[in-house]
């Protein structure tokens, strides 16, 4: 993955686009996705949620918020993630790109696409997210990387994410009203990932009706429209979005909620069907390698003391054997 900084020059064909994003966002995933659906080359670059990179005032020039993902064309810059798929279905649709919404607007499905779309976007997934790791009773079958450690640790965050994001805004004062806004977001507005049993039977809710939505579509499906995804023919936007939704519900651990085991067929077989597409492969792929190095970064970081008398001692070590081997090979 290239680092380096964008290019200033569009040449059309996505060569100058720049992805800063994490494997672990769900809307980074989503963007991912978009961009693997469409075939557009592009650059990318981690940015280090463990390590609050994005509170990093090289990042927050590109989002005062702090969020990825963030897409940059040149110059332009995009942040959230339902802007940069727009920007990219507006600006990449033709060609050698892939189509994700259909060429006539007023289509039928192409209204069924934007009601779906406007349906699962404005699911609140940081609180499924965080509330379920804040909610030991529903830790039904959670998968990598939602081990029961982690679910711990984002419980903790959740907790104090708004004094986290002020201290943030005291380090930047040049970003620090935006940052302001979203720590009082999320100590007592919509923003708030602490959530109680009784607040997360609400947010439960909000999903099983989404979910519910979907399921009555995918069933009108049959005969010669048995192939269809979620609107029509079409591979869309709106698929993007549910692929995306239904595998941060399944590392969870929230599919026998909401669709397995035969409460919701049309969407277990959507799942199942979803899981075999190359782009959400590539998208959802989060290696234990790279988590663990992300881990082993923010620890030496938080101890770069002691684990730099370690990483001495580790090289002294190798050194001396390294001698030792030579001198009895003499």
């Amino acid at each position: 993955m290239s680092s380096g900084a964008p290019s200033n020059n569009s040449n059309g064909n996505g060569n100058s686009l720049k992805l800063y994003y994490h494997p672990m966002s769900f809307y980074s995933q989503r963007v991912l996705m978009a961009l693997y659906e469409k075939r557009v080359p592009f650059k990318s670059q981690v940015v280090s949620l463990f390590n609050k990179e994005q509170y990093k005032p090289w990042f927050l020039r590109l989002n005062p918020r702090g969020e990825v993902p963030v897409l940059t064309d040149g110059v332009k810059v995009i942040p959230d993630s339902v802007r940069i798929v727009e920007y990219l279905e507006d600006n990449f649709s033709n060609g050698q790109f892939g189509q994700l919404t259909p060429r006539e607007k007023g289509s039928e499905e192409s209204k069924k696409i934007q009601a779906f779309r406007e349906c699962f976007e404005g699911l609140p997934v940081g609180a499924m997210t965080y509330g379920t790791a804040g909610n030991p009773h529903l830790w039904d079958n959670p998968k990598f990387p939602f081990t029961p450690a982690l679910f711990k640790q984002m419980a903790e965050m959740a907790r104090i994410r708004h004094i986290m994001i002020r201290g943030h805004a005291d380090k930047n004062p040049e970003f620090q009203e935006t940052l302001l806004e979203k720590a009082s977001a999320a100590e007592h507005g919509d923003q708030n990932l602490n959530k109680t049993a009784e607040e997360m039977e609400e947010v439960i809710k909000k999903f099983d009706l989404a979910l519910g939505r979907a399921e009555e579509e995918l069933a009108t499906h049959t005969g010669e429209h048995a192939d269809w995804w979620l609107c029509g023919e079409l591979f869309s936007i709106a698929d993007i979005d549910l692929s995306i939704l239904l595998n941060r519900l399944y590392v969870l651990g929230h599919e026998s909620r909401f669709w397995a085991e035969g409460k919701r067929p049309h969407l277990q077989a959507y799942w199942d069907r979803i899981q075999q597409r190359v782009s959400f492969k590539r998208s959802t792929h989060i290696s234990l390698g790279g988590v663990q190095l992300a881990r082993l970064h923010q620890a030496f970081k938080e101890h770069s003391g002691v684990l730099a008398s370690v990483m001495v001692a580790l090289g002294l070590a190798a050194v001396s054997y390294a001698v030792y081997r030579r001198v009895n090979k003499s």
